[in-house]
């Protein structure tokens, strides 16, 4: 039984009036991964949060935090607490309820969280409430317990579901995400690839241009699909522009023309080694007949819609269903501080082909790998 007889329950958004309460419910509630005063006030004028409490009879009793991921129809309930006293009132029933009714007014259909392994009375309300264990985090939490991680799908039909076990592999420096995602894509078809950072080099070194951006070379769609082919696997590349893709990454006519000489070479190559090289419009049709054939895809898109980074970027598709196409993303830093989700991003099947062009020339450039036996 509460000790506190239920009352006025009232929900608004958090002020920074609060902080002193939210930091009391915050040392009140939890012994470690307590979120600071620091983070809190960042949160309550945070454009990609939101941040409510709970008042109980007039005085603050609880809150909640949810985090949007830009682009995607992801959002995240990062935490929520309610004072000991205030418990039997379902207030974290209520903050959840509003900041799913938030998150669908912004367009996002999914709410994500991790629990304590240990907590089973939270676990036992976010069930009740709809959420799906879909997963694990191993030694996530400073006391080194695992954190169990659920899904809602929230205003969806019933086929929008939690994804398959699909492997990710966080990239081990800035320019690697082309060898990454194409090991995960790799690892998806065959369980037994070891994903591992010499591989991920020794990609690298076979897949990447020169000059393509500012910095280290770049992975070429083409160079990736003979690194995938000498590893063993079918695969072909799907282009909607003609070569070469990326001179208008550089303004020096000596680096445009070593560009363009790699690239045709890279084409010369895959036609010796029958790896098809197809050019054409392909879109969303495309995409769901060579998932459904059993092939993994692996997709060049755009960092601006994600995280306003105009930055071409390779990225591993894991599923596909009636409302969203679901990313691995093996680079995390670029949301980090932001604390988001970078495994299974759902992204609006409307809003898919926009992620993937990339440039002024709206370059469209796919990877579409199968077993050795298909």
């Amino acid at each position: 039984m509460s000790d506190i007889q239920s009352g006025l329950v009232t929900l608004r958004q958090a002020t920074l009036d609060d902080l002193k309460k939210l930091g009391e419910i915050e040392h009140r509630c939890f012994s470690n991964d307590r979120l600071s005063e620091r983070r809190m006030r960042y949160y309550i004028g945070a454009s990609h949060a939101r941040l409510i409490v709970a008042t109980l009879n007039g005085e603050v009793m609880a809150y909640a935090l949810l985090l949007l991921r830009q682009g995607t129809q992801l959002t995240r309930l990062y935490s929520i607490a309610v004072l000991p006293q205030a418990r039997g009132n379902k207030l974290a029933e209520k903050l959840i309820n509003d900041l799913e009714q938030f998150a669908v007014s912004c367009g996002k259909h999914f709410m994500r969280l991790e629990v304590s392994e240990n907590n089973v009375a939270a676990i036992s309300v976010y069930e009740r409430l709809g959420f799906k264990r879909f997963g694990i985090y191993t030694d996530y939490y400073e006391d080194h317990s695992d954190a169990l991680r659920m899904q809602k799908v929230l205003r969806f039909s019933n086929k929008a579901k939690a994804q398959d076990i699909y492997p990710w592999y966080r990239q081990t420096t800035e320019f690697t995400c082309g060898p990454a995602a194409l090991m995960m894509a790799m690892k998806k078809l065959s369980p037994e690839f070891d994903m591992r950072q010499q591989t991920e080099l020794d990609l690298w070194r076979r897949a990447t241009t020169i000059y393509m951006t500012s910095g280290h070379g770049g992975c070429h769609p083409i160079g990736l699909a003979l690194a995938a082919h000498e590893q063993g696997y079918q695969s072909e590349v799907w282009l909607n522009q003609a070569l070469p893709l990326f001179v208008e990454g550089v303004r020096n006519q000596h680096k445009k023309d070593i560009i363009t000489l790699v690239e045709s070479h890279f084409e010369e190559q895959a036609n010796r080694t029958n790896v098809p090289v197809k050019k054409f419009n392909w879109g969303i049709a495309d995409l769901e007949a060579a998932l459904k054939a059993g092939g993994t895809v692996v997709c060049l898109i755009s960092t601006y819609p994600l995280a306003k980074l105009k930055a071409p970027h390779w990225v591993a598709v894991t599923h596909v269903d009636d409302k969203c196409f679901y990313l691995h993303d093996s680079d995390p830093t670029t949301y980090e501080s932001h604390l988001l989700e970078f495994q299974h991003i759902p992204v609006a099947r409307e809003d898919f082909l926009r992620f993937t062009c990339y440039g002024k020339r709206k370059i469209r450039s796919a990877i579409v790998l199968f077993r050795p036996d298909k």
